[in-house]
């Protein structure tokens, strides 16, 4: 059985230039008023927020079906028979079922797991999947590692633009006003326990309060160096910096680095969005 890892572009693998042989990905889209756009390909999350700074409202959407079908003949004509797809969640996108179907309507055999998340998560888990592959295990023993990293693993969103959620109808208007009166801002978080949906972990009224809780969930689950901490944002690097200042003043060697937000998320939580991210190495 020679097994190829297929992802898509909610990994950040185009933001992060990921080339690794037997690794394959699919862009999701980033939707303007006017055509799809190609996440990674056709366009990059700065590029994305930068038209949302314009005033753009974006959608999002899963991968053009036909993609999928290319990059998985790809794959036929590697030489490859089966796929272990780690994908976005279907919490945020219906992108799991659609790279199935395509699987195996090309005749190769399809394996994978639901991370809960997007975004580095999805990636280590990818990157995981390869080396142990290329190493010789089996499928039930990357299945079983994989799950072990998703039970140790979190997403925290920090979302500050309340009116961006309310265009996105991620709130009602009368939410949005009142969170603005009152200066709330909303801890967001997914994980298994929330089956990949994005739920409320706590409401506080400044971003600084909101960083230090994250701080605080971090130091009681134990984070240390045997985890990947990712630290991201929308268009808002020195909140960024600030909380790995925070983080990295707290917990001695952790392994932690800042990166872009993926379009996938910061096109529903808009600019200035702070999101992190742990999972057991």
């Amino acid at each position: 059985m020679k097994i190829a890892v297929l992802i898509d572009s909610g990994s950040n693998y185009y933001g992060e230039n990921i080339n690794l042989e037997g690794l394959y990905c699919v862009s999701l889209q980033v939707i303007t008023p006017e055509k799809g756009l190609r996440d990674g390909q056709e366009i990059t999350s700065v590029e994305t927020y930068r038209l949302i700074e314009k005033g753009m409202m974006l959608k999002t959407s899963g991968p053009i079906v036909q993609d999928v079908h290319d990059v998985v003949q790809q794959i036929k004509k590697v030489g490859y028979d089966s796929v272990y797809c780690i994908n976005i969640t279907t919490g945020l996108s219906s992108t799991i079922p659609t790279v199935k179907m395509v699987v195996e309507q090309e005749g190769l055999t399809y394996f994978g797991i639901d991370c809960f998340t997007t975004a580095r998560v999805q990636l280590e888990c990818a990157m995981k999947a390869r080396k142990m592959f290329d190493q010789g295990q089996s499928v039930d023993k990357v299945q079983q590692e994989l799950q072990d990293m998703i039970d140790h693993s979190i997403t925290f969103v920090i979302p500050i633009d309340m009116k961006h959620l309310q265009r996105g109808g991620r709130l009602t208007p009368m939410a949005a006003k009142l969170a603005g009166l009152l200066k709330i801002t909303p801890i967001l978080y997914l994980n298994e326990e929330t089956k990949g949906k994005i739920e409320s972990y706590k409401k506080v009224r400044t971003m600084n309060k909101a960083m230090n809780y994250v701080l605080e969930h971090f130091i009681e689950k134990g984070i240390d160096s045997s985890y990947k901490v990712c630290v991201t944002h929308v268009l808002a690097p020195e909140t960024a910096n600030k909380m790995v200042e925070l983080l990295t003043s707290k917990i001695e060697n952790l392994d932690v680095y800042v990166v872009d937000l993926v379009s996938v998320v910061g096109v529903h939580t808009g600019l200035g969005c702070l999101a992190l991210q742990y999972v057991k190495k």
